[in-house]
């Protein structure tokens, strides 16, 4: 219990000054559904800035592989962590990996399958590289997301023209960053089964938000960058 209560404070501490509400809730339900035990080797898969090894840096007893295929954000990620002895970072395209069959026993894929060319494919690999009876992880952004979110792109679509340039963070809004496509619970379901998972849970974690609060985020995290 002292542990579990140490593990929940440092936790806590990391995310005191996250300003994404949903991020928050996202991270604690990954954390909690990953059921990291002692000695686990996770894939990071897609691993981005690299917020999440440094909670398995900080909190856990096990070792973990981040990928990133832009090598500006593997080296972000590794200035976060340092030299870590439980982390290895490398770049690396998800959709196929170096590793052998059934090399981890858990996989993280978060905020990453929206932005890959072939879904099909990326979701195949980690199914190969996935320990049988392991845990695979994977958040994406929803298909129906809040109209407060993202009205101008919600507007365009119930009209029929579509999105704007995901490739613009202001007018982007929910697609921003180059999303292809944004995925419903039964879509994300269906594909994970297609790839031999087996699907426990399906989540929608946000179900609220302030008017344009996604395209405040993406402003938000520009600025926070430079």
């Amino acid at each position: 219990m002292k542990i579990e209560n140490e593990t929940n404070e440092i936790l806590e501490r990391m995310l005191s000054r996250v300003g994404d509400l949903s991020f928050k809730r996202r991270v604690e339900y990954v954390l909690k559904n990953l059921n990291i035990q002692k000695n686990d080797l996770i894939l990071d898969a897609g691993c981005g800035e690299g917020f999440y090894d440094l909670i398995f840096d900080k909190m856990y007893d096990c070792k973990a592989v981040a990928v990133e295929n832009d090598q500006k954000m593997l080296d972000m990620a590794k200035g976060w962590l340092g030299n870590s002895s439980k982390i290895s970072f490398e770049i690396g395209d998800v959709c196929s990996l170096r590793y052998n069959d059934s090399f981890f026993d858990k996989i993280l894929f978060t905020e990453v399958l929206e932005h890959i060319d072939d879904d099909k494919k990326a979701v195949s690999e980690l199914f190969r590289l996935l320990n049988p009876g392991g845990i695979a992880v994977i958040t994406v952004p929803n298909k129906n997301y809040p109209f407060v979110w993202d009205p101008l792109n919600k507007i365009r679509e119930f009209l029929g023209f579509g999105h704007f340039n995901p490739k613009s963070t202001v007018l982007g809004g929910i697609w921003s960053y180059d999303h292809k496509r944004l995925y419903s619970p039964d879509d994300l379901k269906s594909l994970l089964e297609s790839a031999g998972f087996v699907v426990e849970d399906v989540k929608v974690l946000t179900h609220h938000g302030i008017l344009f609060s996604n395209t405040i985020l993406c402003l938000g995290k520009m600025f926070y960058s430079k």
